[in-house]
């Protein structure tokens, strides 16, 4: 069997994918623009040729194994230091954490067992025998199952976490390594390092379902958030396949650095991170353009990645430095591409459509001096924005901020802030009303708000008929003169009336009279202030005979 080789070690070195790891990179996201290159804010010395790394769900935590002396170091990511340790078997390499992190599970390739530690007193619960030389190690989504991959048997143990035994044993590809799960449980994917292939394993019958060839030394695995994609690190190549999980084919193979041994996710699926045990380095790929957009320098000889479930950090094991590499992941600052429509009134209320990258957890939508929007709401890709109100008109910006950043200035973000204009529309509407004793005519204005904007205030009128009594039950009359007022504000699409009234005496002849009623002033300006008015002709014979038109 072929082994791993770890710089002045005899141990077999590599880079299993850690269940928790798996887990917390399991998460609903899309691609977006490419990620700003992590950046190396500490070192951490851990116990000698760290191999496996697991987060807790919170993140506070990280278990480091040690694949020569078993002492697992635990850090506190909140200070990037060592804050306990403890020693299981000969020697650990991969380390899941159940869902709940209550219980971990590591791998002894040495003494051919599992074992399960309770992390509240970082004591051992129970320890299983499994296969020869158990490697990578992968729990289920639920964590009712672990699947172990035993290098020396090239078979896979599945693990009843409940009853801490192993119900199945399943052949597998030559020396498998990394292991990974669907999110479903219903597919295992192995890492057959020396049969240069991945093994699709059927949980509900435990066999080989697909063989997908892939590059030399399969070693760590990484399903996408969606689980359509499984990224395959070529450990004896520079290379790193990415396999299409419904046809089971490579789809594309990405150029990085010698012998990367681990791949993982970004949270959001975005960005696959490769570490190149020979180079040095930890290269950042673009899942979308699969290219490489950096290449980071880290500790020596680096293995196992954990990101955190945020996307923020990462802990990545440097076997022969005896350390532990904490990555920062810079979020990326947003970028605003477009906005649809482009104008709106100063009274503030247009739903704006932003479009552009990275735009998702926004914090605030500003449009320039006017302030913040109140609400608003957005995707990777786009935000939804209410403008806010404004005393002046012109352009202003409209900027996303994120925790990665404001967007910067630009001539595509531009929306112009028009003077508030408002159309009131006025209809007049008469209704004879005949009596012995004399007639009337009665009256009815109905206002309607036309926009664009709502009216704040308005004015109408209307010259009354000479020498014929008028009154109103809501409008002011005087000296011949109808004066109604509207003081509160009147929507797009709302209506208001008025009302009142002419007299007509019954000995009072043939009568022609016309009343016109039209709005005299008001805010906002009127963009047609001429179509804002009204007319009705009446003629009477003695009171007893009305008409209107």
């Amino acid at each position: 069997m072929n082994t791993r080789r770890a710089a002045r070690r005899p141990w077999t070195a590599a880079a299993a994918i850690a269940a928790a790891t798996v887990a917390l990179l399991s998460q609903p996201g899309a691609a977006q623009a490419a990620a700003p290159a992590p950046v190396v804010t500490a070192t951490v010395p851990v116990a000698p040729y760290p191999a496996g790394v697991a987060l807790t769900p919170d993140g506070a935590r990280a278990y480091v194994t040690s694949q020569s002396s078993g002492t697992v170091s635990v850090l506190d990511t909140a200070g990037s230091t060592v804050t306990g340790s403890f020693t299981d078997g000969t020697g650990s390499y991969a380390v899941a954490l159940s869902p709940d992190g209550g219980r971990a599970y590591l791998t002894h390739h040495l003494d051919n067992t599992v074992s399960i530690v309770d992390t509240a007193t970082n004591t051992v619960s129970a320890t299983i025998p499994v296969g020869t030389q158990p490697w990578g190690l992968a729990l289920s989504a639920d964590g009712s199952r672990a699947y172990v991959a035993n290098a020396g048997a090239n078979t896979v143990s599945v693990l009843d976490t409940a009853a801490k035994a192993v119900t199945a044993t399943v052949p597998v590809g030559a020396e498998p390594h990394g292991v990974a799960v669907s999110r479903d449980g219903k597919k295992v994917y192995v890492a057959a390092s020396s049969g240069q292939a991945v093994n699709v394993i059927d949980t509900a019958s435990n066999t080989v379902s697909a063989t997908v060839p892939v590059g030399h030394g399969a070693f760590g695995l990484a399903l996408s958030p969606d689980g359509s994609r499984l990224w395959v690190a070529n450990g004896d190549d520079k290379t790193v396949s990415v396999i299409d999980t419904t046809t089971n084919a490579v789809v594309s193979a990405v150029t990085v650095g010698a012998n990367p041994y681990a791949v993982a996710l970004s949270p959001d699926g975005a960005t696959a991170y490769v570490s190149n045990y020979t180079d040095n380095t930890v290269s950042a790929v673009d899942t979308a353009s699969r290219t490489v957009t950096a290449t980071v320098p880290v500790g020596t000889a680096p293995y196992s990645l954990a990101v955190s479930a945020d996307g923020r950090r990462g802990y990545l094991a440097d076997f022969t430095a005896n350390a532990v590499s904490v990555l920062n992941f810079p979020l990326p600052v947003p970028v605003v591409t477009g906005i649809s429509p482009a104008t709106g009134s100063q009274v503030g209320g247009t739903t704006v459509t932003i479009t552009g990258t990275d735009l998702a957890g926004a914090k605030a939508v500003s449009f320039g001096a006017a302030g913040n929007a109140s609400v608003f709401s957005c995707t990777k890709t786009s935000c939804t924005a209410t403008a806010p109100a404004t005393t002046a008109t012109g352009p202003v910006d409209v900027q996303v901020t994120t925790p990665g950043g404001t967007s910067a200035a630009v001539a595509a973000d531009r929306f112009t802030y028009a003077a508030a204009s408002a159309h009131l529309g006025v209809a007049l509407a008469a209704t004879p009303v005949t009596g012995l004793a004399g007639g009337r005519v009665d009256y009815t204005i109905t206002l309607t708000g036309q926009g664009p904007d709502p009216v704040t205030a308005a004015t109408v009128g209307a010259a009354l008929p000479p020498g014929l009594p008028a009154t109103s039950s809501d409008c002011a009359v005087a000296n011949g003169q109808l004066t109604c007022t509207l003081a509160a504000p009147l929507a797009k699409g709302a209506t208001t009336t008025r009302h009142f009234s002419v007299g007509l005496g019954l000995f009072s002849g043939v009568q022609n009279f016309a009343v016109t009623a039209s709005r005299t002033s008001g805010t906002p300006a009127d963009p047609s202030p001429a179509t804002a008015r009204d007319t009705r002709s009446c003629t009477a014979v003695f009171a007893l005979l009305i008409t209107c038109s």
